[in-house]
C-alpha cells in the first residue's frame, strides 16, 4: 500500500498545498501551466528529451534534483483532487 505524501494529501485544498511546497516545485508548478497547458506529461517529456541530449522545446532552470518525481507526485495529486494547482497560482 502506498504511503500518503503528507505535502500533497488531497485532503488539503490545492491553495493550501501550493503555498506549503518549496519555491522551485510552485515554479514547477507555473511552468507546466504558462508553458504546457497544464499537460503534465508533456512537461515531463520535455524534461527527458533534455536530460537524453535530444531536442525539447523549453530550457527550464529548474533547482529540484528528481523534476520527473515531483511532476509524477503533482500529478497524482491533481488527479485524486479533481482539480489543477495552477488554479491557486495568483493572478
Amino acid at each position: 500500500m502506498p504511503r500518503p505524501d503528507p505535502e500533497l494529501d488531497a485532503g488539503r485544498p490545492v491553495h493550501e498545498v501550493l503555498a506549503g511546497l518549496g519555491e522551485p516545485v510552485r515554479q514547477l508548478v507555473v511552468a507546466n501551466h504558462i508553458l504546457f497547458a497544464g499537460r503534465w506529461d508533456d512537461l515531463a517529456e520535455d524534461i527527458r528529451r533534455r536530460q537524453a541530449g535530444r531536442p525539447y522545446l523549453f530550457k527550464l532552470d529548474l533547482a529540484l534534483d528528481a523534476p520527473l518525481a515531483w511532476i509524477g507526485r503533482l500529478r497524482d495529486y491533481e488527479a485524486a483532487r479533481g482539480e489543477r494547482l495552477a488554479a491557486a497560482i495568483p493572478a
